[in-house]
């Protein structure tokens, strides 16, 4: 068996760094799951943006279908799951004082309790969310 002298073992510490390149370059950058988490929310951002647009739009219903299909198909994207509760209650606001305008009787009585029930909750939302 041959003796490591000093030559072998220069040749040898030569290619540490070498061999060590993938461990570093693992350590150094994002893991899968983070990866998976940053595409999820550009995902997410994205579907908010345009909930954002239809509620700008008085397009009530779509911006809902947005803010559900975030919360249904992008479950990753908890930062934006957490903005899409303020876009939520600021669509059902929107909604309620829209249709209390027209309204008359029962029916407006119920729905301005909504809209005080929105507003109420969009407050407190803000509160523990920020936005």
């Amino acid at each position: 068996m041959k003796s490591l002298n000093s030559s072998n073992m220069n040749h040898i510490t030569r290619y540490i760094p070498i061999l060590c390149l993938p461990f570093l370059a693992s350590c150094s950058g994002m893991t899968q799951a983070e990866r998976n988490r940053q595409k999820a929310e550009a995902q997410g951002s994205s579907l908010l943006e345009d909930a954002r647009k239809a509620l700008r739009a008085e397009d009530y219903s779509s911006a809902r279908r947005h803010i559900m299909s975030l919360r249904h198909d992008i479950p990753l994207a908890l930062d934006a799951r957490r903005r899409a509760i303020l876009v939520l209650d600021s669509i059902e606001l929107a909604a309620s004082r829209d249709s209390v305008q027209f309204a008359e009787g029962e029916e407006w009585e119920r729905l301005s309790m909504k809209v005080q029930f929105y507003e109420r909750k969009l407050k407190e939302d803000i509160k523990h969310y920020g936005e």
